[in-house]
């Protein structure tokens, strides 16, 4: 058999000098229905394994993947991504605001910021890519939790994964909510309060040692990573200041 991608002669399902398999049809209606979510999205290779995994046994699905059992599993960076893509598409096609975007506006409300400021472009554009904004703010609470849970075996990166599925699957319980709760809700707060508990229940899981102390951890890394973002603020704060 002739490979169709580089003219080598092989035998069996996969060329063995390129690896494309034997099998290559025509592209037609049925390669393109099957190709966008198995190629684009990759949907087949435990992008909905990894959903369920994560409502199941969130700490336990995590912990199996940090000990090395990956196979059946989406990339932790990757599954953020697209969920936190999803749930701000469905919040601009709803015309709703995301919960980091009434933070945001919140934030500004309070410090008289003028609209037509420096201050605010920058908020804005923040605003405008609030994927990039969840990827920055997930180092801060990784380092948090690594210091509360200093202890344990686990590092930086692990903390760092750990929290990548976390902010993933919260952005789909985000996502869910978006269709019942509006801003004008009285149960605004709902969703807030939803995936903090998702988070503990994910790491009383995930820390396996079974002690007390976790929840007083769990408690300390929510002091910590609060204590980073005031920190964060108050240096924005001073910035938006000086261009009133």
């Amino acid at each position: 058999m002739t490979c169709k991608n580089c003219g080598n002669n092989f035998e069996g399902n996969f060329c063995n000098n390129c690896g494309q398999s034997s099998k290559v049809s025509r592209i037609d209606f049925k390669f393109l229905v099957h190709e966008i979510p198995n190629s684009v999205f990759q949907l087949n290779r435990g992008f909905f394994y990894t959903i369920k995994e994560l409502c199941v046994r969130p700490g336990s699905g995590i912990r199996d993947y940090l000990a090395g059992k990956r196979k059946r599993f989406y990339k932790p960076i990757a599954y953020l991504l697209i969920t936190s893509a999803l749930y701000i598409l469905t919040a601009h096609l709803m015309g709703i605001n995301t919960f980091i975007a009434d933070l945001f506006a919140g934030f500004m409300r309070g410090l008289g910021v003028q609209e037509q400021s420096y201050g605010v472009e920058i908020i804005n554009w923040i605003l405008k890519n609030q994927t990039y904004l969840t990827l920055l703010f997930i180092p801060l609470f990784s380092l948090a939790s690594y210091i509360a849970f200093k202890n344990y075996k686990y590092n930086y990166v692990e903390h760092f994964v750990l929290n990548l599925y976390v902010t993933g699957q919260q952005m789909l319980i985000y996502l869910i909510l978006s269709f019942v709760i509006t801003k004008d809700n009285t149960l605004i707060i709902f969703p807030i309060a939803l995936s903090m508990t998702y988070n503990i229940w994910t790491y009383i899981q995930f820390f396996d040692k079974k002690h007390i102390s976790k929840l007083i951890r769990i408690l300390l890394t929510y002091i910590l990573y609060l204590i980073e973002i005031f920190l964060i603020l108050f240096v924005i704060a001073g910035f938006l200041e000086k261009t009133k």
